[in-house]
């Protein structure tokens, strides 16, 4: 089966309720994730300011960052190889790069209470980041 790590920018959370621009974007990569760990695909998240020594410990993504900068940031690999740089793939397109057809996931929101409203309004306030 697969290994996939993920090689992310500094931010706040996983979900992307911190940026509001890419809050949907993030929760469907998320539910992506979250659907290839349940079938059994390995799948590892790295976050920049967490996490350094992720990024200076793996020679391919210390070769990206040095000659993309941190715009290669999400760096997505799937067994030790790059499959994309610089975006979040939906769903079909990180099965695609997978191999394998990605069953539907429940992101987990990262703080506060899981109802939709509730959602909406972390939202608007960024309270995982205050």
């Amino acid at each position: 089966m697969a290994r996939i790590a993920v090689y992310e920018p500094a931010g706040c959370c996983s979900t992307g309720v911190c940026d509001p621009a890419t809050s949907d974007t993030m929760a469907q990569f998320a539910s992506a994730m979250d659907g290839l760990n349940k079938q059994g695909v390995e799948v590892e998240r790295f976050e920049l300011s967490s996490r350094p020594d992720a990024f200076a410990s793996n020679e391919t993504v210390k070769a990206a960052l040095e000659s993309d900068g941190v715009e290669c940031l999400p760096l997505i690999m799937v067994d030790g190889e790059i499959v994309s740089k610089g975006m979040y793939l939906d769903k079909d397109a990180l099965g695609a790069k997978v191999g394998i057809e990605i069953a539907a996931g429940a992101a987990e929101p990262c703080c506060g209470p899981s109802d939709v409203k509730a959602e909406a309004k972390e939202e608007e306030t960024s309270a995982c980041c205050s």
